[in-house]
Formats: structure tokens, C-alpha cells, sequence
């Protein structure tokens, strides 16, 4: 039989019950202890840095990337189908850093894969119990801790396995990891409850601390303190790196399970079935809730003003002071991810998935839609009380935009550049009727940085009529960027002999008197002096071609195509013109009589006079 996490937890007693109504094995009525208070200052993140090294992007937690790269539109870079379930990624040193589930047997697979293209600079092997192990980055280096408490660090470029450590006085472990300023910090749990912090350099255990009770909360640092909360919120505050005890917010059970606290602006962000609660991170006093109680939410994304949280598929924004909401945001009814805000200095967006496979940005003032796309697969929720894959999330820093998605994982970045679009030269076609004739051609567009949609007017296969048609085609990548070209099928009529050659010629003059070139293609054709009287040219290409001097008395020029064609000294009575292109075209020295049939028609048939005119 192959366990999962939760059948473990059902198991022994071992206070690993989920439903924190069924967990209060100590009925304890507890006030707030604060043991001491210090200054809490920003986040232990690294200043400035556009890394994404934990769970929800930083070491806080907050779900906050500030990257001018990260600005719509977004176009797909790259796209890789792993063996499995994939974790949220770590983006830093030119590389996306996931961990994925083993298929059909125990154990998980670190990934480096490279920025630029997806591909895979090397994997590592992480053995253990379940499906389950995550990891977190720093100082060049990736931080895994797999279900057993087996702790390894891995040099971030070339994988080598820099040490492991066995955590001692554990046996489950399902928090990820947190690093920061040479420290790694990691829960375990199995019998009650441990936080560690342990030597980035050599895998020391620095310092130990008993919680109730080390379930599925990964660390949450500030500048100073680090943050964990368990089943019943029962939460604390330890001294970095020392994890000496600063406060310990109580309730009246406590259990297997847990949530990862967000940390922001001085205020700890916890998340229980008994309350989603607002803490003071200086004295763990309780400041307010920020979603209902009993609500399940993942975790939210919080900047300087605002908490993004999403509750039963519905994003909220929410002053962070009052609780005020500005927007709400329902997508297409199946949001589910944990929020991530994109800060620029264009403005923030907000960037939530969906199980549909939706992904969405929105402007984080108004929560009105930036750009959304489909990524090709149900974008996962965060699961936090399992151990049947990796944890996962979304992720975003250095110009990337990552999204796990099932067994595939999605990279987008900035994209302006539109695609290239391929259209085919002029298409000539031989009418099959007086309707014309049905003509496919071929259209390809080509995008740097992902796929790119063609559409066309007439579509491939159509029905084209006599003479000539532009064809637009437009090409769309997923960012929105767009390429235009067309390009010309021209169909002769039936009947129409389209070859000058099989035309006499007397005295130096083509004769084309009264020929059918209807629809035919005759671009630079020299027909200068040629005696075409009323032939049929309806329809004609003859671009650029030399018309001068000919004489096309009575002849149909409908619909031609005379664009740049010389029709200087040209006679051009009672010829009709309508609807001709004739952009371009020179028409010095021609004659033509104009005047107005009596029944309205182009040709002399009531006696008076009348003459074609130019359309």
C-alpha cells in the first residue's frame, strides 16, 4: 500500500487529525505571551533583488516582486512537460528551480532549468518517503528538505550536492524551507513539533525550538524574527537566528496541521480554520481578521497598501489599516492559486490562475483585466495538507513570470516583438466557372517568444471571383503583439486565352480586338499601340504594364487592376472603368469622351452619344 500524508496523520498518537475541531487534545484557554519585542524592519529578502528564493516569491512570504521587467503584454518564452507534479519554482542565477514528484514511486527530482530556453542544466535525485519535498535559494545555493527531514544544499549552477544533513527528533516533514543571511529555516514534525535553523555553510543545526506542532508552515522572516503558524493558530515569533522565543499567540486546541504565515509591513498574516488573523509581528497581539472564519484561503500577497486574498474563487482586495475592500475579482469561476502581485514602475498588477488554465493580470487599483492567457493545462491550487506532490505556486522574478501547471511548467516574459508572418506571391488561377474558383494557400507566422495565431480574409479555400482579390492575413501572439501582410489571387475567367503570344500581331500592333482577357495576369505587360477595342479586361492585373498609345475604345476594364500602369495618349472611349484600381496610374494625353447614356448603361444603344468613364 502506498501511504499519503494524510493516512499517516489519521494514524497512532501522533496529533496529526486535519480537522482542527477534532484536535483540541489540550483545551487551554490562552491569552497572547509576548516574551520580548524588538524592532521588526523589512523582510530578510535581499534589498533590491528581482530573485524569487521561497514559497510566494520571498523569504516573507508576502507573494511581492517589484521587477520593471515583469510589465505586460507577457508572451510565453518556453513551456516543459516534467515527469510529474512540479513544486512553485525559485527563479535566480539564470536559473527556475523546481521540484517534482517521482511518477508511480516514492521520492522527488530537483530541476535546474536554464532561463532562456527551459531546458534542463541538471537534475538531482531526492529520495524519501511520499511525493514530497521543496526547496528554497540563496547565496548561490538550493535548499531541499524532503518528507524524512533529510536536509540537502546543492550548488545552484552545477548541482553538486554540497552537503545533507539528517534533522534530528523528527520523522514528517511538510514545510518548505526558508534561507536567508546563512541560515535555513525548516519545521519538522512528528512527534509534537520542531523549527530549525540550520548553517547554510555546513548543515549545522544552529538552534531548536519546540511548536505545536511543525505541520505545513513553511518559516516567514523578517528582518529579524521568523514567523510559523500551526493548527488553531497556535503561532509564533522566534529571534533569528537563535529562534530565542519573542511571543506565542495561543487558542484553546492545538493539532496536526498548519498554514505559512505571510509577513509585511509589521503584521504576520495567519490563516485557520478558527481565523485568518492580522498579528502584531513585534508582540503577536491580535490586530484584526481579514477573512472570515472558517474561510480557506491560500496564502495572500500583500504589499504596502493592500491584501490580495482569494476566498471560494472570488480575489478580494483590501486596505491593509481597515480591512476596506476597493475590487473584487471572480475570473472565470474557477480562480484558485495562491495571488502574486508584479510591482513596476508603471504601476502593480495582480496575477492569479485558475483550474481552468487561465492566467490573469490584473491592475492591482482597479482589478479591471491587464492581459490573461491560457497556459494549456488546469493551473493547480496550493496544496497544504498533503504530501502527495510537492507544493506549488506560482513564481515571478527576473523577467519571468513561471507557472506550474499540473506536470508542465510555463515561463512568460515581456514580449513587444510581433511575429513574423510568411504570406504566399501573387496566386494565378484558372476560373472553373463564371463564379470563379476555390483556391487554398498556405500562411505561417513565426514569434521569438512563443506561438503566434494566423487569421485571413478570404480564408483559405474560398471561393475567389473573376479578377483580382487581396487576401489579409494577420498574425497574434499570446502578448497581444500583431503582423499584417496580404497578398493577391487573381482568377481568369473561362475562356479568357491569358498567353499574348497566341495573338496576331499586324503591322507592329497586337491585335487583341475584342480578345478575352478576362481575369488574366499581365503585370508589366507591354501593350503599348496594341489595338484592343472592345476587348474584355475585366478583372485584369496589368500593374505597371504599358498601355500607352493602345487603343481600348469600348473596351471592359471593370474591377482591372491598373495600379502604376502608363495609359498616356491611351483612347479610352466608351470604356468602362468601374470599380478599376488605378492608384498610380499615368494617364496623360488619354481621350475619352464622357457623357451620360440615356438609360444610364456604358454602352451606345439609344442613339445619342455616350462613352465609358473612368470608376
Amino acid at each position: 500500500m502506498r501511504w499519503r500524508k494524510l493516512d499517516l496523520r489519521l494514524v497512532g498518537n501522533t496529533r496529526r487529525d486535519r480537522d482542527p475541531s477534532s484536535c483540541m487534545r489540550v483545551a487551554l484557554l490562552v491569552t497572547v505571551a509576548s516574551v520580548c519585542a524588538l524592532a521588526f524592519g523589512q523582510s530578510a529578502s535581499a534589498a533590491g533583488s528581482d530573485q524569487s528564493v521561497a514559497y510566494q516569491v520571498d523569504v516573507a512570504h508576502s507573494g511581492v516582486q517589484s521587477d520593471d521587467q515583469l510589465a505586460p503584454p507577457f508572451g510565453r518564452r518556453w513551456k516543459v512537460t516534467l515527469p510529474a507534479g512540479v513544486s512553485y519554482p525559485l527563479i535566480a542565477g539564470g536559473y527556475v528551480y523546481v521540484t517534482v514528484a517521482n511518477p508511480g514511486q516514492y521520492g522527488t527530482h530537483l530541476y535546474a532549468l536554464r532561463q532562456s530556453d527551459g531546458s534542463t542544466a541538471w537534475s538531482a535525485s531526492i529520495p524519501g518517503t511520499y511525493d514530497w519535498s521543496n526547496a528554497a535559494y540563496d547565496a548561490g545555493r538550493v535548499f531541499v528538505v524532503n518528507f524524512d527531514g533529510l536536509l540537502q544544499a546543492f550548488a545552484g549552477d552545477t548541482g553538486a550536492l554540497v552537503w545533507a544533513r539528517q534533522l534530528p527528533g523528527q520523522y514528517a516533514f511538510s514545510s518548505p524551507p526558508t534561507a536567508s543571511a546563512g541560515v535555513v529555516y525548516v519545521g519538522g514534525a512528528g512527534s509534537g513539533g520542531t523549527l530549525y535553523a540550520v548553517d547554510e555553510s555546513n548543515g549545522a543545526v544552529l538552534a531548536a525550538q519546540q511548536v505545536e506542532n511543525g505541520d505545513d508552515s513553511s518559516p516567514a522572516l523578517s528582518g529579524s524574527a521568523v514567523f510559523v503558524s500551526y493548527a488553531c493558530n497556535q503561532a509564533y515569533g522566534f529571534a533569528t537566528p537563535s529562534l530565542s522565543p519573542l511571543w506565542h499567540y495561543s487558542t484553546f486546541c492545538e493539532g496536526g496541521g498548519g498554514k505559512t504565515t505571510v509577513y509585511a509591513n509589521g503584521r504576520v498574516y495567519t490563516r485557520d480554520y478558527f481565523g485568518n488573523l492580522v498579528l502584531d509581528a513585534a508582540t503577536g497581539n491580535l490586530v484584526r481578521s481579514y477573512a472570515p472564519q472558517g474561510a480557506t484561503l491560500p496564502a495572500p500577497a500583500v504589499d504596502s497598501t493592500t491584501i490580495y486574498s482569494l476566498n471560494q474563487g472570488v480575489l478580494t482586495a483590501q486596505a491593509v489599516g481597515d480591512g476596506s475592500v476597493s475590487w473584487t475579482f471572480g475570473g472565470d469561476g474557477q480562480l484558485d492559486t495562491a495571488p502574486l502581485v508584479l510591482s513596476t514602475s508603471s504601476g502593480e498588477l495582480v496575477v492569479e490562475g485558475s483550474a481552468s488554465g487561465r492566467l490573469y493580470a490584473l491592475d492591482a487599483s482597479t482589478g479591471a483585466v491587464a492581459w490573461q492567457t491560457d497556459v494549456g493545462s488546469p493551473i493547480s491550487a496550493p496544496d497544504e495538507q498533503n504530501v502527495s506532490q510537492p507544493l506549488t505556486g506560482l513564481g515571478a522574478g527576473q523577467g519571468l513570470l513561471v507557472v506550474p501547471a499540473g506536470a508542465t511548467l510555463s515561463a512568460y516574459a515581456r514580449d513587444t516583438t510581433p511575429p513574423t508572418l510568411t504570406v504566399p506571391a501573387t496566386i494565378v488561377a484558372k476560373g472553373t466557372s463564371s463564379s470563379g474558383a476555390a483556391v487554398t494557400y498556405s500562411v505561417s507566422a513565426t514569434d521569438p517568444d512563443d506561438t503566434a495565431t494566423v487569421s485571413c480574409s478570404p480564408a483559405s479555400g474560398s471561393l475567389f471571383p473573376i479578377g483580382t482579390t487581396t487576401v489579409a492575413c494577420t498574425a497574434t501572439d499570446t502578448a497581444g503583439n500583431s503582423a499584417s501582410a496580404s497578398f493577391l489571387v487573381v482568377v481568369s475567367a473561362p475562356g479568357a486565352d491569358c498567353n499574348l503570344a497566341h495573338y496576331s500581331v499586324s503591322k507592329g500592333v497586337l491585335n487583341l480586338k475584342n480578345a478575352n482577357l478576362s481575369g488574366c495576369y499581365l503585370p508589366d505587360a507591354n501593350l503599348a499601340g496594341a489595338n484592343a477595342m472592345g476587348a474584355n479586361l475585366t478583372g485584369t492585373y496589368l500593374a505597371r504594364a504599358n498601355l500607352s498609345s493602345a487603343n481600348l475604345t469600348q473596351a471592359s476594364l471593370q474591377r482591372a487592376w491598373l495600379a502604376n500602369a502608363n495609359l498616356s495618349s491611351t483612347k479610352l472611349n466608351f470604356a468602362n472603368f468601374t470599380g478599376a484600381k488605378t492608384t498610380g496610374a499615368i494617364f496623360t494625353g488619354a481621350s475619352w469622351v464622357q457623357t451620360t447614356c440615356p438609360d444610364g448603361t456604358n454602352s451606345n444603344n439609344d442613339g445619342g452619344t455616350c462613352a465609358g468613364h473612368l470608376g
